[in-house]
C-alpha cells in the first residue's frame, strides 16, 4: 500500500482504513492490533523496489485488504465519474468562487458517499467523532479548505476512476507524492505521455510540428508542461 494513501487515511482516523489494508504485521508483532490506526502504514513512492520488498517481507508494510479484496470473484462496481467525485467537483467550485453554494455541504457529501462505497457500516455513528477532527472539518481558511476537498477526493478515486488521481495532482498538486530513487526520472513525476512511437515512425512532419509549437523544440519530454497546465 502507497504510504500517501495509507498514511493519509490512518492520520485522519478514517474507518476506510480497515477495509481497504491490512496491519502491517511488525506493527501486530509490537502489541498493536487490526483496530489501531497506528498498524496501517504504507510504503513510499519514492522508495526503490530492493528497499520496498525488503522491508515488505520484513512485515513493516501493510497489504492491500486480502478479505475485502480476494475473499471471492465478485469485484466492486468500476466507476469513472462517481456521485462522491462530482461532490467534490460541487465543493472545490464552490470552494474557488466559480458557483455559488456551501462547500462543506458537498464535501461532507462526498465524503460519506466514499464511505458507503467502500463499505463502512454505521456512518452516521462514526461520523460526529470523525468530522470533529480539525485536519477533517472543512476549514474557514479558503487555501486550507481547498486542500482538504482536494485530499478527500483523492481518498475517494482509491482503485478506481482511472488516471483521474494524476490528473488531478498534476492540474492542483495535491496530493503531495513522495518521490526518490523508485521514482527514477531525478525524482521527478512525469507531467505528460510521450507520443507513440508510431507517430514518430509514420508521421513525423505532424510529430516534429506538435513538439515545437507546443514546447518550442523538438523534444519530447515527459516533463515538459502541456497547453493545459501552462
Amino acid at each position: 500500500m502507497s504510504a500517501t494513501y495509507l498514511n493519509t487515511l490512518a492520520s485522519l482516523k478514517d474507518p476506510r482504513t480497515f477495509i481497504v489494508a491490512d496491519p502491517a504485521p511488525a506493527k501486530i508483532k509490537a502489541g498493536l492490533t487490526v483496530a489501531d490506526y497506528e498498524a496501517y502504514v504504507g510504503a513510499s513512492s519514492g522508495e526503490s523496489l530492493d528497499d520496498m520488498s525488503t522491508k515488505m517481507l520484513s512485515g513493516d508494510y501493510s497489504s492491500i485488504s486480502k478479505s475485502h479484496y480476494y475473499s471471492s470473484y465478485t469485484g466492486e462496481p468500476c466507476i469513472q465519474i462517481g456521485y462522491s467525485e462530482v461532490c467534490f467537483n460541487i465543493a472545490e467550485a464552490i470552494n474557488r468562487g466559480w458557483a455559488t453554494g456551501n462547500a462543506e455541504d458537498y464535501y461532507i457529501k462526498g465524503i460519506k458517499a466514499s464511505w458507503t462505497f467502500h463499505g463502512v457500516t454505521d456512518v452516521e455513528t462514526k461520523w460526529t467523532n470523525y468530522y470533529a477532527q480539525a485536519s477533517v472539518k472543512l476549514s474557514s481558511n479558503a487555501t486550507t479548505a481547498l486542500t482538504q476537498i482536494l485530499t478527500q477526493k483523492y481518498l475517494a478515486f482509491f482503485q478506481n476512476s482511472g488516471w483521474e488521481a494524476y490528473n488531478n495532482y498534476r492540474r492542483t498538486g495535491v496530493p503531495t507524492f513522495l518521490t526518490g530513487a523508485g521514482t527514477a526520472n531525478s525524482g521527478r513525476i512525469a507531467k505528460r505521455w510521450q507520443y507513440p512511437s508510431s507517430e514518430r515512425t509514420t508521421n513525423a512532419v505532424n510529430y516534429k510540428a506538435a513538439l515545437t509549437s507546443q514546447f518550442g523544440a523538438e523534444t519530447d519530454d515527459i516533463n515538459s508542461d502541456m497547453w493545459v497546465i501552462k
